[in-house]
């Protein structure tokens, strides 16, 4: 009857903390332990470095973290390739119609997905629309007939310096995107500079003179300009049904950027060659960076799922380091005092013991007084103890002075000459180990301050370059 109330005891202390378990920590319990780390690795981790003990809270607290950080990245993830999923298979979200800007406004710029189907051939592209302004009137046609031809001189350049030393070939526009007109040329001397502007430098001499004639219209109006100019391939080639769709969809392109008419610009569905479209808003691959922002997150969790106990191991090893030239003096003082190694490290953790709620945990005597606790109350080895701390530590010092009180104890050989020897040494390395921390401290700081200056002096030099 005991063990049966005992077992049903034990079975309602079990439903009791699975009750107060949340639902990360039980997530933590069914996700595999190759992403948030294996209880069992953890485990020896913590043995390797702190000896024998309870360490499952440690443990569990650790995993229940990782699987928050991943709980949070799969979350990301399957809403972005949600997202992804949805507008690569419609090219973006469907868009019939664009507003126009107001007028005078700039253009306005469109990104767009657009797909061209004919038959089994489908051509796929991101494409930028020109929206432009509602046709002006009468007026502003002429206006921008004018503006026009004041820039015309410069829109035909091309790589030339000015038309007084023509050397190559002139841009010979046919319509000017920014104004809308669009430009008819006639050469004077077609063999010398061409209706499209290609110069023939054989027909041609430095310092012929030549006209070219510019008919500029936008709708009903037109203007003839004159500009005065000084002089300083193979047969296609068979294209597959797909090149041909490509083609015309560059027609189709131009002809919806140089759109003007209606309150909205409608893209068209389909053209006279049977070719359909498809528009979308070109966002298919927006999340692509953070999905790859993601994976790498995604690696860094699974890389760093021990990194909370290696973090707290090094924590524990600089601690013992910058402890134990402290340690060894007290340890000198108590042998020079009378008293024998195994009483004088016993009377070091006592007092710490009494004094231990007074600050941090130091972990030397943490492991000291785990030392003196097994020694009294099972007649360990305080001998095998020392060795093993020392050799969890990693800290070669902590190496050599086990083997000295190992000595001592074993040969009874003199202890205080070889610890006085071992001070001096730790007290040296822990003096050249805070000089290197110092100037690494130096170097770090060279970067924070030199973004300091660099401010101080943008922020001095800003009024004097905005008064100029």
């Amino acid at each position: 009857m005991k063990g049966m109330f005992g077992d049903r005891r034990a079975r309602r202390e079990r439903a009791a903390r699975g009750a107060k378990k949340g639902a990360v920590a039980r997530l933590a319990e069914r996700m595999p332990q190759a992403l948030t780390g294996s209880a069992d690795e953890m485990e020896r981790r913590w043995k390797a470095a702190f000896g024998s003990g309870d360490f499952r809270e440690q443990t569990e607290a650790i995993r229940r973290r990782n699987a928050t950080y991943w709980l949070i990245c799969i979350g990301l993830s399957l809403l972005l390739l949600a997202a992804f999923a949805v507008q690569l298979a419609g090219g973006g979200a469907p868009i019939a119609s664009v507003e126009r800007p107001p007028y005078p406004s700039d253009p306005l710029r469109v990104s767009a997905a657009v797909e061209a189907e004919y038959g089994d051939a489908s051509v796929r592209r991101k494409v930028e629309l020109t929206v432009r302004p509602k046709a002006p009137d009468e007026a502003e046609k002429r206006a921008r007939i004018e503006e026009t031809a004041r820039r015309l001189p410069q829109l035909i350049l091309g790589e030339n310096e000015n038309l007084s030393a023509v050397g190559s070939d002139l841009n010979l526009i046919a319509f000017d995107g920014e104004t809308g007109v669009s430009i008819a040329w006639t050469s004077e001397n077609p063999a010398l500079i061409g209706d499209d502007g290609t110069l023939n430098r054989v027909a041609g001499r430095e310092g012929d003179r030549l006209t070219l004639k510019a008919r500029l219209s936008l709708e009903d109006i037109s203007k003839e300009a004159e500009i005065e100019a000084v002089l300083g391939g193979a047969a296609a080639s068979e294209r597959d049904l797909a090149d041909d769709v490509a083609g015309i969809l560059a027609e189709t392109l131009a002809a919806v950027n140089a759109s003007e008419e209606g309150d909205a610009l409608t893209l068209p569905r389909a053209d006279a060659h049977g070719v359909r479209y498809r528009w979308g808003d070109g966002a298919a691959d927006a999340h692509i960076p953070e999905l790859l922002a993601l994976a790498v997150f995604g690696l860094f969790l699974y890389r760093s799922r021990y990194s909370s106990i290696d973090k707290r191991i090094k924590a524990a090893r600089r601690s013992m380091i910058k402890d134990f030239p402290e340690f060894i003096d007290k340890l000198l003082l108590m042998l020079n005092a009378g008293l024998v190694v195994s009483e004088a490290i016993s009377r070091i953790a006592a007092d710490y013991e009494l004094r231990r709620g007074a600050g941090k945990p130091r972990r030397l005597y943490e492991e000291l007084a785990a030392i003196r606790q097994r020694v009294e109350n099972t007649n360990a080895s305080l001998s095998v103890e020392l060795n093993s701390m020392a050799a969890r530590s990693g800290v070669r010092e902590m190496m050599r002075f086990a083997a000295v009180v190992s000595d001592n104890i074993d040969k009874g050989s003199a202890l205080a000459e070889k610890l006085k020897a071992e001070g001096e040494l730790v007290w040296k390395l822990r003096r050249k180990d805070t000089e290197e921390a110092g100037r690494l401290a130096e170097t770090k700081m060279i970067l924070p301050m030199t973004l300091t200056l660099l401010t101080l002096i943008l922020i001095t030099m800003a009024p004097a370059v905005l008064d100029m």
